[in-house]
């Protein structure tokens, strides 16, 4: 048995539970963006979409950075919350437009709550937090606003 490692079940040494949490929804995003615009790829307003996808890939960068400057290893996928988010999103592109784009705010909503929840977090540094605070939650916030205005105009 290596000496740095006192239980094989016990990755904490190598994880961070809240940035993987929040990469698991970021990467989800991404993957539910791109199954959207699939459906609404002739809509004027798919160039805001692409905009959000960029938003969501920034994340991902900039969390899979800090997960390596903290010496973890970053979450690589969406997980199961992307198969959930993928059985929701091609359902809704099923249905329609509208229910499509009430699929992606579901998710906004629910990554802007991850992020409010991260701003209590004792495994994020002071700088981290500042950036959920000065960045994410502005940008989760403007996604909301945004696909609720292009879904009154459909």
């Amino acid at each position: 048995m290596y000496p740095y490692i006192n239980n094989t079940n016990d990755f904490s040494h190598i994880k961070n539970s809240d940035i993987d949490e929040i990469l698991r929804g970021e990467i989800s995003a991404i993957e539910a963006y791109e199954q959207v615009m699939k459906k609404v790829d002739s809509d004027p307003e798919v160039y805001r979409l692409k905009e959000f996808k960029s938003d969501h890939e920034k994340a991902v960068d900039y969390w899979k950075q800090q997960a390596r400057f903290l010496g973890k290893i970053p979450e690589n996928t969406s997980s199961v919350w992307g198969t959930v988010v993928e059985t929701f999103v091609g359902t809704s592109k099923l249905i329609g437009e509208k229910s499509a784009l009430n699929a992606l705010k579901k998710g906004e909503e629910h990554g802007l709550s991850n992020y409010e929840k991260m701003l209590k977090s004792d495994k994020l540094t002071s700088f981290q937090k500042n950036e959920v605070r000065n960045t994410f939650i502005p940008r989760q916030k403007k996604h909301i606003e945004s696909i609720n205005s292009i879904m009154k105009t459909q």
